[in-house]
């Protein structure tokens, strides 16, 4: 296993600074164009002619761009961290608090730098913030998987999830509350567990754990695509884009 964590610094901060400049310069304008727009509107219809109220309008949209502007400077002068994991499952990381994973066998293209590594043109390993594992041994892997890419049969190649879509209709819904003892030393601590049960085209009722977020979303007699992956419950409603 590889472990990368901490703040870029060097050509590998440049690198990362770079595109989030043209990242943020695009944002930027696009952002100030649609705000003047809006507020360009609001001074025609909602000013009626009145120069005071399209002078506070217009007043108001400047002051806009310049706090959407100052939040995406802010974005971009904030130091790039990474906490990535390397494991012979893929890669693991978290961006913007969400655990991301990358499989091996989607990591083209790779570029190799003095001292870090951009796979897919986004995420960068620093060797300076390798707190665990062998870099040479991690070039040396990369290198191979790279190789394999261009072959038919990749390194770590995994079977796409076996994905079900059925059309469906919730029957019912519950709420099971599950003790644990040994958690709290005077009462035992409750956990919540959510479920569903759905009808399907053939009248064969089934049961799943759904959790709370859909347990919320769905309503009983609701009839929509239940997506089902390796047999679990993914998803219900409109369709889901399985990647």
């Amino acid at each position: 296993m590889w472990t990368f964590k901490g703040v870029y610094t060097g050509t590998a901060k440049d690198y990362i600074q770079e595109k989030k400049k043209k990242e943020v310069t695009v944002w930027a304008l696009v952002s100030s164009i649609l705000i003047a727009v809006i507020f360009l509107v609001m001074a025609i219809f909602l000013g009626d002619g009145n120069t005071t109220y399209i002078i506070i309008i217009l007043c108001g949209g400047f002051w806009s761009i310049i706090f959407v502007d100052l939040v995406l400077f802010i974005y971009f002068k904030c130091a790039p961290k990474c906490q990535i994991e390397i494991t012979n499952d893929g890669i693991q990381f978290i961006e913007s608090g969400t655990t991301c994973s990358l499989p091996f066998y989607k990591i083209d293209p790779i570029e190799y730098h003095d001292d870090f590594i951009v796979l897919c043109n986004k995420l960068v390993l620093q060797k300076e913030l390798l707190v665990q594992g062998d870099w040479v041994e991690l070039k040396i892997l990369l290198k191979k998987v790279e190789e394999s890419l261009a072959t038919d049969n990749p390194m770590y190649q995994i079977e796409e999830p076996e994905t079900q879509f059925v059309e469906a209709t919730v029957k019912e819904k519950r709420i099971y509350q599950k003790f644990i003892t040994g958690v709290s030393v005077t009462t035992p601590v409750g956990l919540f567990q959510y479920f569903a049960t759905f009808q399907l085209e053939n009248d064969e009722e089934v049961e799943y754990e759904i959790g709370q977020q859909w347990y919320e979303k769905i309503e009983k007699a609701q009839t929509g695509q239940l997506v089902l992956i390796n047999g679990n419950f993914f998803s219900f409603g409109e369709g889901e884009d399985i990647e």
